[in-house]
């Protein structure tokens, strides 16, 4: 687990709101890959000027040759027998691209268990070091913590924002997030509730997200605590939530490990939080594409 430091974000309206989106399950290389949800995402994102993000982990698939896990009828289209010399720096490349025009409002990168496995069976952890240094976004690792700072400055047209290992001198408010890419095997509601809540209740923060179980959750955990001197209870609270994927489980001509276990059907697209710093209001929302 990383302590990432401060993100400092400086805004010009005083009653900003802030989205900050979770991407994780992409799993590009799978045929499953819903590219047009990323898109999707990835546009709302550039379009708002007070959204920012991060992602998740489990970003591309890895299952590549050598697996036992293998199906190369899992393989897009556009993946051809020679590029599997050079697969999983074909892959970072295409999901460096995708994210290009939109890394000043990345927040970090963490890889995930498809990830983790491949990469140090492989040695190539340094894909995802490229992948963050390309990106400008700081390193998450599997989980990571980071604080940020929204200071408003009037007069500031466009938000800017800039990591910093050090706290800023004035700040109308700060949100303390952590960023795990997830566990679990749950295929129960459930059971990935209760896989986020054991996360929530092995930290303190303010904003606790996760992904690796591709649905999407989102839910308040409070606890009592008392102020400094003893003489006032008062209630501390986590927002959790759990984002979703872009992997579909069930595609014609395509067998998928999803489909062999039974899982349910996925909600594709991410999660995200939504914070009014002035307020000190947060939000977490469950979103459905393509309703109506």
């Amino acid at each position: 687990m990383e302590a990432t430091g401060s993100r400092i974000v400086e805004y010009g309206k005083e009653d900003a709101e802030f989205s900050i989106w979770d991407i994780a399950d992409i799993h590009l290389g799978n045929m499953g890959c819903s590219k047009e949800h990323l898109k999707r995402d990835i546009s709302r994102i550039q379009k708002d000027p007070c959204s920012m993000f991060l992602i998740g982990g489990d970003y591309m698939d890895a299952i590549f040759p050598g697996d036992p896990r293998f199906d190369p009828e899992s393989f897009p289209d556009d993946i051809r027998v020679r590029d599997l010399t050079r697969i999983s720096a074909l892959i970072a490349s295409q999901l460096i691209n995708y994210f290009h025009p939109i890394k000043d409002k990345c927040l970090g990168i963490a890889y995930g268990n498809h990830e983790h496995k491949f990469m140090t069976r492989n040695s190539e952890m340094f894909i995802h070091d490229h992948i963050c240094s390309s990106l400008n976004a700081p390193n998450m690792r599997y989980s990571g913590w980071m604080d940020i700072y929204f200071v408003h400055s009037p007069g500031i047209k466009n938000i800017q924002i800039r990591h910093s290992k050090s706290r800023p001198r004035r700040h109308t408010a700060r949100l303390r997030c952590v960023l795990h890419h997830g566990f679990s095997t749950a295929a129960t509601a459930g059971g990935k509730i209760n896989a986020l809540k054991r996360l929530v209740d092995s930290l303190e923060a303010d904003l606790v997200m996760m992904g690796h179980v591709h649905e999407q959750f989102a839910k308040s955990f409070t606890r009592l605590t008392v102020n400094e001197n003893c003489t006032e209870i008062k209630s501390k609270i986590t927002m959790g939530m759990i984002t979703g994927s872009y992997l579909r489980s069930y595609l014609p001509d395509v067998t998928s490990y999803g489909e062999i276990r039974g899982y349910f059907p996925t909600t594709l697209g991410a999660t995200r939080a939504k914070y009014i710093p002035r307020e000190k209001r947060l939000v977490v929302e469950n979103v459905a594409d393509g309703i109506g």
